[in-house]
């Protein structure tokens, strides 16, 4: 029988316990009213990176919402699509086509609804807005630039360095070119 040695135990027992302890303050940390953003890992083809739930408060045109998160809000704007412009009352531009087909289809999609919003490289534009992606959960997760894409209510875009999601949502535009869906139709 093999006797192990005393220093051993001790290191392999100092170990344990600081192992224990940075589980139980990362586990305090992301308890109850903590405002960290948690990492999602769906199999079913939801985020797969960092993320944070939020709550719609209004939709302010097609690629950009209003949302609350841990009581705050913040102007989103949506990774990787860009929308027809809406009029600039103020500056007396007129509405590019589709535009507010663009702002409704969106307020369909999102109107009220809980959503988790994925970071990709980078955390905000130079207007200070959050860039997401924005994810509806559920039995079957559903990306909603990929939805307002496929409808052919906006165009994929991609802007660098915030590329992860490019290839969905390239493959849902040629689906709507091809089909004239949307502002591929009518513009």
């Amino acid at each position: 029988m093999i006797t192990p040695r005393p220093e051993r135990l001790i290191g392999v027992i100092l170990v344990l316990l600081l192992a224990g302890a940075v589980v139980l303050v990362a586990a305090l940390a992301s308890g109850p009213g903590a405002s960290q953003p948690e990492t999602s890992v769906s199999p079913q083809g939801g985020p797969t990176g960092t993320t944070e739930r939020a709550e719609v408060v209004r939709v302010v045109d097609g690629d950009t919402i209003v949302v609350r998160i841990d009581g705050r809000q913040e102007r989103v704007r949506y990774i990787g699509l860009d929308a027809p412009e809406l009029a600039d009352l103020v500056g007396g531009t007129p509405a590019e086509c589709g535009a507010d087909d663009a702002a409704e289809a969106n307020e369909r999609l999102v109107a009220g609804a809980p959503l988790v919003l994925e970071r990709d490289a980078s955390d905000r534009d130079r207007f200070g807005r959050l860039l997401r992606h924005a994810w509806i959960p559920g039995d079957e997760w559903r990306h909603v630039g990929v939805e307002l894409v496929r409808g052919g209510a906006v165009e994929a875009r991609s802007y660098p360095p915030d590329t992860g999601r490019d290839a969905e949502l390239a493959a849902a535009e040629r689906g709507a070119r091809d089909a004239r869906a949307g502002i591929w139709g009518a513009c």
